[in-house]
């Protein structure tokens, strides 16, 4: 209703409530079913190219904040997506961290499902918009 009134600001903070009411349960489905309203709740804005990044903006022509995190990141994620920045292999991190390859990439999945990206450039983007790195 507040996506539909218009109301992006209210419609990003109940579906940040919903996901985070759902999360313990593992429920997807709802969100899945919803509609194509709720994908930009739901996911991180693109940007436009790497130099002139621009921000989605509401329509009054403010900035529109990026989704909010539903879940903190883990000392251990952080420690991983530092060194992501940084543009290490999944093998150099786990030396770094004396931990396994498989370690790590539990880690990183985990750290993708909280940062709502799919792939290494996009958790590092989406961590330094948050101000996590």
């Amino acid at each position: 209703a507040a996506d539909a009134a218009g109301d992006g600001a209210t419609a990003r903070r109940l579906v940040a409530r919903a996901v985070a009411e759902a999360r313990p349960e593992r429920l997807r489905r709802p969100f899945t079913e919803a509609g194509p309203w709720l994908r930009p709740y739901l996911t991180a804005e693109r940007p436009a190219s790497r130099v002139g990044r621009s921000r989605a903006t509401g329509p009054d022509g403010s900035p529109v904040p990026p989704p909010p995190l539903v879940e903190e990141l883990s000392g251990r994620e952080r420690d991983v997506l530092r060194r992501l920045a940084l543009a290490m292999s999944t093998e150099e991190i786990a030396a770094d961290l004396y931990v396994s390859v498989n370690t790590v990439k539990t880690h990183l999945k985990s750290a993708y499902r909280k940062l709502s990206v799919g792939r290494r450039n996009e958790a590092v983007r989406r961590a330094r918009e948050l101000d996590l790195l």
